[in-house]
């Protein structure tokens, strides 16, 4: 197997045992054991576990900000791309399991240089692009400050389906990212008096 197919194989063995298990439950030996390598094989390729840590969290957001992209890049008014954005990220978030757990995992936690790492290497750009795309489209004085609130709305709300499907008072369907992502369009029309 060539040595990117290998990193690559490696890679998503470790970030699945990262998401499931945490850093610190998490060993070299075991990650090498789940690839199906020895531990020198490992080491050849990553230097240390804080490499791999690193590795592992660029490689599940670097793939998820392409996505991303994509979507910023059709043809259509900002309004449609608005809504699309909104309903990639909820998702994404209910969806990717892996995903979901490493995003809320490295919040948490707040280890502030892997912050600082996936803010330079995954979320900046579709960050930026979120800001531009709502100072196109929503007439607020704040599109930074906006785009942080409606980035918390969407993980927040993920966050707390876990409970809502437990609440009397909500139906299945408030579990749906389309569902969310209608609401959340419908709510924001009405309050920032867009379009």
């Amino acid at each position: 197997m060539p040595a990117p197919e290998i990193r690559e194989k490696i890679l998503a063995k470790a970030s699945q045992l990262f998401a499931s298990k945490g850093y610190d439950a998490v060993s070299m030996r075991h990650v090498a054991t789940e690839a199906g390598m020895t531990q020198a094989n490992l080491y050849y390729h990553f230097k240390d576990k804080e490499d791999l840590i690193r590795s592992s969290l660029a490689y599940v957001f670097s793939g998820k900000a392409q996505t991303f992209e994509t979507i910023m890049q059709e043809e259509c008014d900002p309004e449609k791309r608005l809504e699309r954005a909104i309903l990639w990220f909820a998702t994404l978030l209910f969806e990717d399991a892996i995903f979901a757990r490493l995003f809320i995992r490295e919040l948490l936690v707040g280890d502030n240089n892997h912050l600082e790492y996936l803010t330079k290497n995954a979320f900046q750009e579709p960050f930026s692009r979120m800001v531009n795309l709502i100072r196109d489209t929503l007439n607020t004085t704040d599109p930074v400050l906006s785009a942080l609130f409606l980035s918390s709305t969407i993980l927040g709300y993920f966050q707390l389906s876990g409970i809502a499907q437990h609440l009397r008072e909500t139906r299945p369907e408030y579990a749906d990212p389309k569902t969310m992502t209608q609401y959340l369009m419908k709510e924001i029309h009405k309050s920032i008096k867009t379009f």
